[in-house]
């Protein structure tokens, strides 16, 4: 071997030594801060409500049939209530929140005709039925609790 070639490999030996074994440390570790913004920044933003948002997740699908209500529950959530009517009665039906002043949710429907409705319910206690006619007396109105 040439002196040259000796001493190219000395130096390149030396310089090899002295980048991995002078003792210091590797490559700077990212502060756990660093490292939380980075994984924020990968992942999807996390949906949330807004405040006051909560309506419910399925319209709420009623039937009316001569002086029932079919799909009226006695209890629901507070928000906005989205209602899929339909007449399967033989004479005009409609849904009517009391509490709300005689708030006429979904209009009068004929017979073998859906239509749709929406209400805002705070927590409480409602009596949701129909106007039309003596239907209400004849059992037409269903109380509903709203947490």
């Amino acid at each position: 071997m040439s002196r040259l070639t000796l001493s190219v490999l000395v130096v390149a030996g030396a310089l090899g030594l002295s980048s991995c074994g002078d003792g210091e440390a590797g490559p700077e570790e990212p502060s756990p801060e660093a490292t939380a913004e980075a994984t924020e920044e990968r992942q999807p933003p996390v949906e949330t409500e807004e405040p006051g948002d909560t309506s419910a997740a399925e319209p709420l699908s009623v039937a009316a049939d001569e002086y029932t209500f079919d799909g009226i529950p006695t209890s629901l959530p507070a928000g906005t209530i989205e209602i899929d009517f339909e007449n399967v009665g033989t004479m005009g039906h409609d849904l009517v929140v009391e509490e709300l002043g005689d708030e006429q949710v979904v209009p009068v429907t004929s017979p073998g005709e859906s239509a749709q409705g929406a209400v805002s319910l705070e927590p409480g206690e409602y009596t949701f039925y129909c106007s039309v006619g003596d239907h209400r007396e004849r059992g037409m109105e269903v109380d509903v609790t709203v947490s």
